[in-house]
């Protein structure tokens, strides 16, 4: 992660069994990262002090750090430890957030049922809507600074998959027929969905 800086602490209090230590994890940001929306995760990573000036001071900040804590069992006796210990608990923390937005954005979270088929369908269906969603994410890549994949609902960058169903695929719109063609006419102001169907059709037919 560019900008992180890891450290081990002394703070480890009595109730706490002996081999746990605490690993902090610092990340420099630019005011530009920090989204506005309280319930940013960014934003909540702030120090206090920090997450209570609007936008416009904190851009005017010498220095903006996004912190994080670990607690762990694992050996971080050495600084080269340490390192391979946070980077093996961040990777770990975006596989589980894949499954979270999976239960959450893919309905998921409806298994099990009684019945084996209906588990085995349910989650061929769910992975095919998570696998659709991240084909979005590379197709609308252009798209990302705009407003319609920013603020609540985006972590790391791509949107959850709800966030992409309500933003993306539940546009109200009117199939017409005219002079032997389908035309799909969408309500103003939406614009992603053209440019999306423009990168489909460039996309190289598959070998």
């Amino acid at each position: 992660m560019d900008g992180a800086q890891v450290t081990v602490t002394e703070y480890c209090p009595g109730w706490w069994p002996a081999s746990t230590r605490l690993l902090i994890r610092r990340v420099f940001l630019d005011p530009e990262q920090v989204s506005a929306d309280p319930r940013s995760r960014r934003r909540r990573t702030l120090h206090p002090d920090q997450r209570a000036l609007p936008i416009p001071e904190l851009a005017q900040a010498s220095a903006i750090y996004a912190y994080s804590f670990i607690l762990t069992n694992l050996d971080v006796s050495s600084p080269g430890k340490a390192v391979a210990a946070e980077h093996w608990y961040r990777h770990r923390t975006t596989v589980e957030n894949i499954f979270r937005d999976s239960k959450l954005g893919a309905a998921l979270r409806h298994l099990p049922s009684g019945y084996p088929q209906v588990n085995l369908a349910w989650m061929w269906a769910a992975l095919l809507a998570a696998t659709m969603a991240a084909w979005l994410h590379q197709l609308t890549a252009a798209t990302r600074g705009k407003d319609i994949l920013a603020g609540h609902g985006v972590r790391g960058g791509k949107a959850m998959i709800a966030t992409l169903r309500w933003r993306l695929i539940n546009v109200p719109g009117r199939l017409t027929r005219h002079a032997r063609h389908l035309t799909l006419r969408l309500p103003p102001g939406h614009y992603l969905l053209p440019e999306v169907l423009a990168r489909l059709r460039d996309l190289p037919a598959p070998a």
